[in-house]
């Protein structure tokens, strides 16, 4: 478009750079934040500030935590903006949580143990010598603090009356109720929103015996993990295939609920450990050098242990070279397919293992078998445990009957090499 010569460009919104109004993102941040604080109570009671049993995740409260005394503690997690000021008891968050509280603690009476407003929010702060009655009757602690020496709802007194009343009005409870909820109740206040992860790392995780000496990257991957886990719990996330005839196995029992134990986290039960690393496979090409189910060459395995100095192996490694022969046609016979695969890296995992342990013990002129021998079954059974999932889960029994097999094909030497009889070409 021209005006005057000129030229006029229209602008292009970049999506870069454009804010969306979508409330999606505020809302998760707010579920994580949740999720974040059931972190903390875990961590809690790892440190014995808190003898909690489990924790329910979006059951009936944002957590129920089970004490050993077999009574519940009600926890409501509530984020707040800054601009929105402190909290008061005409909050409508703060008054929703509430009566949460009193429905719960009528539908069970016996059950229920404290409960916890916990927020990021600041909670009003007025002193008891404050001459605004108005705002001292709507402040919270000082509301809470005058209801501990109250034993009944005529025993409140002024400006908490009016307030008290006012609440019970809007909640529709019963003062007594309300009297007994309120009795119960405790504010806290936690970290912010943006410094919350790094809180949770480093001073509620990284101050635990276990997480000791974690790096900082594991302790936010283990934080991470931990509140995948909180969220995974509070979700209708259930992959329990009793689920699917549970009603006819349980006949109306919730002791065996599957979806109630999906909400469930028991704090024993947790690992608190820097994440595995899973190991990667490598898989060796070509096929194997042991000739399973073919005549074995004779006296070769005997006279390469005896030239190593340890002829008082020799039954050992028979038996187990024959142990292990006899393992891969089993599997070959269970899984051609895959079978011939498997024996390949359990060959050259074990083929490494004893080259290494020969390259380090070899010694010019002098015997050297039996302190490789020694390396080799250590190094065997470390590989047993390390690599379990890489070799099929092969015991140390066969590891090391694939060593005397590797033995027999001459791949394996306990001595300097020498003209051995009976050796394959």
């Amino acid at each position: 478009m021209s005006d005057g010569g000129s030229v006029v460009k229209k602008k292009t919104a970049r999506i870069e750079t454009t804010r969306s109004d979508d409330p999606g993102d505020q809302t998760e941040r707010n579920y994580r934040y949740q999720h974040q604080y059931g972190v903390v109570l875990l961590a809690a009671v790892r440190r014995g500030s808190r003898g909690y049993i489990s924790l329910y995740c979006e059951h009936h409260e944002d957590f129920l935590a089970q004490r050993p005394d077999g009574l519940f503690d009600g926890y409501q997690v509530k984020t707040s903006r800054p601009e929105n000021g402190a909290w008061t008891l005409t909050s409508v968050p703060l008054v929703g949580s509430i009566g949460r509280f009193v429905d719960l603690l009528s539908a069970y009476p016996d059950q229920i143990g404290e409960f916890f407003f916990v927020s990021n929010s600041e909670v009003d702060s007025v002193t008891a010598k404050s001459t605004d009655d108005a705002r001292r009757g709507k402040c919270p602690r000082l509301m809470l603090g005058h209801l501990q020496d109250c034993a009944l709802p005529d025993h409140i007194e002024e400006p908490f009356r009016t307030s008290f009343n006012k609440l019970a009005a809007e909640l529709g409870a019963e003062p007594a109720r309300l009297l007994d909820v309120l009795k119960r109740l405790s504010i806290i206040k936690a970290p912010s929103r943006d410094e919350f992860d790094a809180s949770l790392a480093h001073e509620h995780l990284g101050t635990l015996d276990e997480c000791a000496s974690m790096t900082t990257s594991q302790l936010a991957d283990l934080r991470d993990n931990l509140v995948s886990m909180f969220h995974r719990a509070a979700s209708i996330h259930v992959t329990d295939p009793d689920r699917h005839v549970r009603d006819f196995i349980t006949h109306g029992s919730t002791s065996d609920d599957v979806f109630l134990q999906s909400k469930q986290i028991v704090c024993a039960d947790v690992v608190i450990a820097a994440p595995t690393v899973t190991t990667k496979r490598v898989f060796y090409q070509g096929s194997s050098t042991i000739s399973i189910g073919q005549p074995r060459p004779q006296g070769v395995l005997e006279q390469k242990l005896a030239q190593g100095g340890i002829s008082d192996t020799i039954d050992y490694m028979k038996a187990r070279e024959q142990a292990a022969e006899y393992h891969f046609l089993e599997e070959q016979a269970r899984n051609p397919r895959t079978a011939g695969q498997q024996l390949r890296q359990v060959e050259e995992a074990v083929h490494g293992e004893c080259l290494e342990a020969y390259m380090g013990t070899k010694t010019q002129g002098q015997p050297f078998g039996q302190n490789m021998f020694n390396d080799v079954a250590a190094r065997l059974r470390r590989l047993e445990v390390d690599r379990r999932e890489v070799l099929g889960g092969q015991p140390y029994e066969v590891l090391m009957g694939t060593a005397a097999l590797l033995t027999g094909e001459c791949r394996v030497w306990w001595s300097e090499r020498f003209p051995v009889k009976g050796a394959r070409r």
